[in-house]
């Protein structure tokens, strides 16, 4: 077998003129679209279905140019090949010039303030070009959004995960309950659900969390004495504090006070009760330069020591 690369056959100009002859519906257009001769646009698809011998384009005076199946098969592959040519010069610019542009991430992760800035901080310092837009959302509209092409690259739980995501596993956080330091629970090393139950519970009134926290108490046919909803954790931890309630978390801060300055403390549950996730997700094939670099320091600070002390066992 010859270890010589095959020449390109057909240029990029003919990759080009076909998709958008496809995308357009006539070769007048097309040649619009790229800003040449309708003659050379014509040349160019007779390059393409000569390379193939086959018929991939029917052309009619009344209807314009019509793709067949074959032809609209090829157009997609010919459109992705456009697409990562596109991004690999996007990568070599950018090696020259650092990182630059905005960076979108979403999050779902109530505590995401405790550590995604250390986790962006190398990347910001490495190159000055690069903006941040970050937003704090829920898990439909996270995943919404990253569909969508708002967001580049989305922190949330791993459940009801929309088709068409790329997820990788970031935290597995089993969870834990939120006492003050001075309620007679904090004198243990752990408790149960069966012994919060007996308490009033403060709830994180988020689209995920509560029905999360309502399940595990119907698991084990428990009634929660529910007093308080909040829909922030900052809010709920400073309810505990006040010595209000408990709260059911599954990932705490590094800090051990609330807001309003009170102390707290995390008890482990049954390490058997069901646990959130916390995954990264991004759009399949998106390997704009910037994402990687993003995700793969996100994954290396969730392989982190540091990362152990957002989840209580």
């Amino acid at each position: 077998m010859s270890d010589q690369i095959s020449p390109l056959r057909l240029s990029l100009r003919a990759l080009r003129a076909f998709t958008a002859t496809v995308d357009h519906g006539s070769i007048s257009a097309a040649a619009q679209a790229l800003n040449v001769a309708p003659s050379a646009v014509s040349a160019l698809l007779d390059q393409v279905e000569g390379e193939f011998g086959a018929t991939l384009l029917i052309r009619s005076r009344a209807r314009g140019v019509v793709a067949t199946a074959e032809g609209r098969r090829m157009a997609n592959r010919f459109r992705r090949l456009l697409e990562d040519y596109a991004e690999i010069i996007e990568d070599g610019h950018e090696i020259a010039k650092g990182m630059q542009g905005t960076l979108r991430v979403g999050y779902y992760a109530p505590v995401a303030p405790a550590f995604l800035p250390s986790v962006l901080k190398p990347l910001m310092q490495a190159n000055p070009g690069l903006r941040l837009d970050l937003r704090e959302t829920d898990n439909d509209t996270a995943q919404e959004s990253l569909l969508a092409g708002g967001l580049d690259v989305i922190l949330f739980a791993g459940q009801d995960i929309r088709a068409g995501i790329e997820t990788h596993s970031l935290l597995d956080l089993p969870p834990y309950v939120l006492v003050p330091a001075a309620h007679p629970l904090a004198a243990q090393d752990r408790t149960t659900l069966q012994e919060v139950a007996t308490y009033p519970l403060i709830e994180l009134n988020r689209p995920l969390a509560r029905p999360y926290v309502a399940r595990l108490f119907a698991d084990q046919n428990l009634t929660p004495q529910v007093i308080a909803q909040a829909n922030t954790t900052e809010m709920v931890r400073s309810l505990v504090g006040a010595d209000l309630g408990l709260a059911i978390l599954a990932m705490r801060p590094r800090t051990q006070t609330s807001y309003a300055g009170d102390t707290l403390r995390a008890l482990p549950l049954d390490p058997d009760l069901p646990r959130l996730h916390l995954l990264s997700g991004k759009i399949p094939g998106q390997n704009r330069r910037l994402v990687s670099a993003f995700i793969d320091a996100l994954h290396g600070w969730a392989q982190s020591a540091s990362a152990l002390e957002f989840s209580v066992r």
